[in-house]
């Protein structure tokens, strides 16, 4: 003898197949949740393999000249060779010469055409300052300066970039020059600290972004015209700029999508069952 019945408890009755009357609008119905749902899914898909972007900025507290910058730099002069130029960072502490640097880290190398390329990391104070090519010789007074900037970057060298938040760390790549003789090239370049931390893999870089400003004018001192140089005059900004990147959790994903499809489907049967209930007793004439 059963002492007591199990389905007396059961609030998921089902009901009969036979009572059951499927329909046209209810396969419609049906196949609009499907697509809803599909549409969700694929719609949340990229954001979560590429993650969601925080940003923040606030003032750097570190004074400045304590770090130092790395500079890289793809830079090729035309109509100047490698002994005829030379390379300078110069600020309040005072001059260096970027011959000094050891060829594992910064090249010279001679094109075929007579000119020179620099390619290579420097490394430049976080303060105001500068780094300039000059030509060595007054005899090179008259020459022009022609100049084409492959690569321009400062800080950590960033491989991907925000879609939805973008960066320019490289605003000076492809940049051509070519002016009449004598002419100096000035490039004022203002610089903001970024920090692009992964929380989910840890790690943190720190790239810089900037843009720049140019003008050509032929320099003199003592009323005496001096040779053409290019000038990268680097101001940087007190402010930091922090990007932070944050993966949603697969299980987390997953369960999200399994909501939005049982509620979807949950609420879409509780409108159709009432507005069927509804279409039964209009029919059957109660409220006549």
């Amino acid at each position: 003898m059963q002492l007591f019945d199990l389905r007396r408890l059961d609030i998921f009755q089902s009901p009969s197949v036979d009572v059951a009357e499927p329909s046209v609008s209810g396969g419609a119905l049906t196949l609009s949740a499907l697509f809803f749902c599909v549409i969700c899914f694929f719609a949340e898909l990229g954001d979560f393999q590429e993650g969601k972007t925080k940003e923040l900025v606030f003032l750097d507290g570190m004074p400045g000249g304590h770090d130092h910058v790395t500079v890289y730099m793809n830079i090729t002069l035309y109509e100047l060779g490698c002994k005829e130029v030379s390379l300078d960072i110069q600020d309040r502490h005072g001059r260096i010469d970027i011959d000094q640097y050891s060829q594992s880290e910064f090249h010279k190398i001679s094109t075929p055409s007579g000119g020179c390329n620099f390619e290579g990391n420097i490394y430049v104070r976080h303060m105001q300052g500068n780094f300039h090519f000059t030509p060595r010789g007054q005899h090179l007074n008259n020459k022009t300066i022609t100049h084409a900037i492959h690569a321009l970057r400062f800080g950590d060298h960033m491989t991907w970039e925000f879609e939805d938040a973008p960066m320019s760390t490289n605003s000076l790549d492809h940049e051509e020059k070519s002016t009449s003789e004598g002419k100096t090239h000035d490039y004022l370049v203002k610089l903001v600290k970024t920090e692009v931390e992964d929380e989910d893999e840890g790690t943190t870089i720190y790239p810089f972004q900037y843009t720049f400003t140019h003008r050509d004018f032929v320099a003199h001192h003592k009323g005496k015209p001096l040779p053409p140089r290019i000038f990268f005059r680097l101001q940087f900004s007190p402010l930091t700029m922090k990007f932070m990147v944050h993966h949603t959790d697969t299980w987390v994903f997953l369960t999200r999508h399994l909501a939005i499809f049982g509620g979807t489907f949950a609420i879409l049967k509780m409108f159709f069952s009432g507005a069927h209930v509804a279409h039964d007793t209009i029919k059957g004439g109660k409220f006549m």
